[in-house]
């Protein structure tokens, strides 16, 4: 028996694969019958009023979109815009209807799902008239307030410490997988543009948490960082972890947090090479099997390869592959430092023992937490340490005992890492610098304090 959740995985694997055609149309075939079919109660014929079927759908339909003309697509996302919109609850969507709790698995796909049919929607551009009579102005205006309904639901379920738990409204311990999906769903709605190429969405400080006590706020790429940064720190807890989900009504549900949590760190900018994820990348690399021409998925399924195991698998590579092009590791790019003469926009950086940065930026109410290895918080502390015209290459070099070709791939990813905490903004901390008459690299920022 077909499954739209299968199916639904699939097209995403399809399109990284570069693969269309007559697979991606009879894929799209089903699942704009199917989603409204499915939905139906069990005694009308269908499968349950799951959410499931309706956010997977929509994500399914929307990850080819130049197919979005193709018959029937139109008309079965609005079909899903009015679903989502009629059984809205409380912070988000259940898991079926029926239940008081929000599912954050559910809500947080739905928001993805949202967010990328926003997207779809303004790249086609206003007042078109798609077939069955849909027309993007004003499916356009649905979708929006669905997408604050989520966001709000999300970010109240928000912990302190940047992750979300396994469950809405009881004060569980944090889950790995729920927090990479949040942290996916947030950073899809914050990084869209609109048709003039501003943002798709207003990135303000909101307030966050608030379900089990004090809020604060966060604008969501500073919620999308923050969560990234507790997935790394605490990299042990899932980089070989396949959880399950209790909350999932009907059928027995896991998430490769190994893949699922690889692909969120990254999303929030983290270089794929960090040695954190290593044993991620290790894990799933060792899960494909050549015979079956697919990825195995450890836990209740034993070791049998699977569409699921798949679907995470390539969508951690597909970020890495995608992190990598952005990156541009190679000595063009780091050499392309010395011709930016943009300030980075920092108003102050505090050095914090145990390599954190408090960065402060004009336009920012809270410092943002910084959290960097050993090697780059060591090199951020010499040159914050030393004559405030700069340091030279060979001198830094020297302190860290390191060869001094290597010192401006660390300041690149520091850089780097300074940009990912403030939501991939173009900062840097340390500027390229003729200092007495050699390579060099200074502050740039008007203070910093440690």
């Amino acid at each position: 028996m077909s499954s739209i959740v299968n199916t639904s995985e699939v097209l995403p694997i399809l399109r990284a694969a570069c693969m269309a055609g007559q697979p991606v149309r009879r894929a799209l075939d089903f699942l704009t019958g199917a989603i409204p079919d499915h939905c139906r109660p069990r005694h009308k014929g269908g499968r349950g009023e799951h959410t499931r079927f309706v956010a997977f759908g929509l994500t399914g339909m929307l990850s080819h979109p130049r197919f979005f003309h193709h018959e029937g697509v139109a008309e079965a996302t609005s079909w899903c815009v009015g679903w989502l919109d009629d059984h809205r609850v409380d912070h988000g969507w259940p898991e079926v209807l029926g239940l008081d709790d929000t599912s954050l698995h559910q809500t947080a796909l739905a928001v993805h799902g949202l967010a990328q049919l926003r997207d779809t929607l303004h790249e086609l551009g206003p007042a078109l008239v798609l077939p069955g009579g849909v027309e993007t102005t004003s499916m356009l205006e649905r979708v929006e307030p669905l997408i604050d309904h989520g966001v709000h639901g999300l970010l109240y379920h928000r912990r302190p410490s940047g992750a979300w738990g396994w469950r809405t409204y009881v004060d569980t311990d944090p889950s790995p997988s729920k927090t990479a999906l949040c942290l996916l769903a947030l950073s899809a709605v914050a990084s869209g543009t609109g048709p003039d190429g501003e943002p798709a969405y207003l990135d303000v400080p909101r307030n966050t948490g608030g379900v089990h006590g004090s809020t604060q706020r966060r604008r969501l790429s500073e919620a999308a960082v923050e969560a990234g940064q507790w997935l790394l720190r605490n990299h042990h807890r899932w980089e070989a972890f396949v959880e399950d989900d209790k909350d999932v009504q009907g059928t027995a549900w896991e998430h490769m947090a190994y893949a699922l949590c690889t692909q969120a760190a990254l999303r929030t900018g983290v270089n794929p090479r960090d040695p954190r994820l290593a044993k991620a990348w290790r894990l799933m690399n060792d899960l494909w099997d050549p015979e079956v021409g697919m990825w195995n998925e450890p836990g209740a399924s034993g070791n049998h390869a699977t569409i699921r195991a798949a679907y995470y698998t390539v969508a951690a590579y597909q970020e890495g592959l995608d992190r990598l092009t952005r990156l541009g590791l190679d000595e063009d790019a780091v050499a392309r430092e010395d011709d930016i003469t943009t300030e980075a926009p920092l108003t102050s950086v505090e050095l914090i023992e145990g390599g954190t940065l408090l960065i402060t930026t004009p336009d920012s109410d809270y410092p943002v937490a910084c959290k960097l290895s050993d090697r780059l918080f060591d090199l951020a502390k010499v040159v914050h340490d030393g004559p405030g015209e700069g340091m030279p290459t060979e001198q830094i070099a020297h302190i860290l005992y390191v060869a001094p070709s290597s010192v401006p791939k660390y300041v690149q990813r520091l850089n780097q890492a300074v940009s990912a905490a403030l939501g991939g903004a173009p900062a840097r901390l340390l500027l390229a610098r003729t200092v007495n008459g050699t390579g060099g690299y200074t502050w740039a920022r008007a203070e910093a304090t440690g």
